[in-house]
């Protein structure tokens, strides 16, 4: 039941990150959805920080956020380890 339950989390802040990165494009201020863009980034925001500092440590120039594809790799990975360990 642990499990099921640890998979499925994993599973919607995987969908919540997809979710702010399409958001992102998307939506502007004034428009319907801009108040849950911002809820969503007032949580997942602090979960970018450090794979932002991981990625400024190699000094990308690039126009595209990677943060939130690291951010998932890491949520992957973290996953698979507790649903082993488990």
């Amino acid at each position: 039941m642990l499990r099921v339950i640890i998979y499925y989390a994993f599973r919607v802040l995987d969908l919540a990150i997809l979710a702010y990165c399409i958001m992102s494009w998307l939506v502007r201020p004034g428009t319907a959805g801009f108040d849950i863009y911002r809820k969503l980034g007032y949580y997942l925001e602090p979960l970018f920080k450090p794979a932002r500092m991981l990625l400024s440590r190699f000094n990308f120039n690039i126009p595209i956020d990677l943060a939130p594809w690291l951010t998932m790799i890491f949520a992957s990975i973290i996953c698979r380890i507790l649903l082993i360990i488990i």
